[in-house]
């Protein structure tokens, strides 16, 4: 299970990637709909990626 931490870092890159580049362009063309789905598909992205290195690091910490 050594691939965890890529897809932890895929996550939290895509993550930042819709943040920085899809929110802002969707709120430049004003596509409101869309901006938001980019933010909260972004912060899913962060977070999701941010709990998993949290739940993979405490598994290997104290079950391992």
């Amino acid at each position: 299970m050594h691939y965890a931490y890529y897809f932890v870092v895929l996550l939290i890159i895509t993550g930042i990637f819709i943040l920085s580049i899809d929110a802002k362009t969707f709120k430049k063309i004003q596509m409101n709909r869309e901006k938001k789905f980019a933010i909260f598909l972004g912060w899913t992205n962060v977070i999701g990626g941010t709990v998993f290195f949290v739940v993979y690091w405490a598994y290997q910490k104290w079950f391992w």
